[in-house]
């Protein structure tokens, strides 16, 4: 098994502040800034109370820029993966929302966002072994 092939558990990456997201079509003048408080090495969830009201469809290609930390942002396009519904059974975990699906990120910013989950995890790893 490849080191960058991990369960979804273990890729997925959760914040206790959300990491802001700003959106767009691609070519659009219209920005939305929105936020995430996931993110893993193929995409991430946007909490969004009204998913019905989301300003893109299932077609849509996204322009996305994620502000990982206060120096750091990464780019890239993406899709709407799936919708969850205030009342859908998955809403009990997630809450409503978006999840997003990286489809196309160059090298270099996916060098950083994989970097960035990689220690992510690591701190959340030694604070757990810490606790225990």
């Amino acid at each position: 098994m490849s080191p960058r092939k991990e369960s979804r558990k273990n890729g997925r990456i959760i914040f206790d502040h959300p990491l802001k997201v700003v959106m767009r079509s691609i070519g659009a003048d219209i920005k939305y800034d929105m936020s995430t408080r996931n993110i893993s090495h193929t995409g991430f969830f946007l909490d969004f109370e009204k998913p019905g009201r989301f300003p893109f469809t299932a077609a849509s290609i996204m322009e996305i820029w994620i502000e990982l930390d206060q120096h750091t942002s990464i780019f890239f396009n993406g899709k709407m993966a799936r919708v969850v519904f205030p009342g859908d059974a998955a809403a009990a975990e997630t809450g409503p929302g978006i999840a997003v699906r990286i489809v196309q990120i160059d090298s270099k910013n996916e060098r950083i966002l994989f970097d960035y989950i990689d220690r992510k995890a690591k701190e959340r790893q030694d604070k757990h072994s810490h606790v225990a």
